[in-house]
């Protein structure tokens, strides 16, 4: 009924937004700062607790007090993270576990996000980050599977110069990380 509507208007919304934070990156070069990616992973922790809980997944944030900033955007990077933790939430289990985690490695500043979710088979690997790919999943959403979340993500990091990984084991879960260089 009502709500189904309500739903997917918003969806459609969230959707158009996509689009246009997409061409924006496309046009516009942001401003790098010194980001202070513990803030970032706690702004996006914070903004899905109640999600989370209300699907019974667990999320976590593992902080690092010792993290250096690294040089970015951080509206880019926390919308980047944001697409990351929403998949990682909406593919798991209820009472699975999603955990976001810091730490630095050499001149970089890695952040992953873990989930004991439905994984991704290996011949879907290449295909996830592409505009509109979705993973099929089961519900009622119009357009729950509509995705430009993981190709935000990937250009996000492109524009900053850094790499978005993946490990995956169908059944098992996911494991992406974000690897940004450290302000200078």
């Amino acid at each position: 009924g009502i709500e189904t509507i309500t739903r997917n208007v918003q969806q459609i919304v969230a959707l158009v937004n996509d689009i246009l934070f997409l061409q924006e990156m496309d046009l516009v070069l942001p401003d790098f700062q010194a980001v202070d990616m513990n803030e970032v992973a706690r702004a996006v922790t914070e903004k899905y607790a109640t999600t989370a809980r209300e699907q019974g997944v667990n999320l976590r944030l593992v902080a690092n007090p010792n993290l250096h900033p690294v040089s970015g955007d951080s509206k880019s990077l926390e919308r980047a993270l944001t697409a990351l933790v929403d998949n990682a939430i909406k593919f798991s289990p209820r009472g699975g576990n999603v955990i976001i985690s810091l730490r630095g490695k050499g001149e970089n500043v890695l952040v992953a996000v873990e989930d004991e979710g439905i994984g991704i088979a290996k011949e879907k690997l290449p295909l996830i980050f592409d505009r509109f790919y979705h993973l099929e999943k089961s519900g009622d959403d119009l357009f729950g599977g509509i995705g430009l979340g993981l190709a935000i993500t990937r250009q996000v990091i492109e524009q900053h110069q850094g790499s978005l990984d993946l490990s995956s084991t169908p059944g098992r879960g996911s494991t992406f990380t974000l690897t940004l260089k450290q302000w200078r």
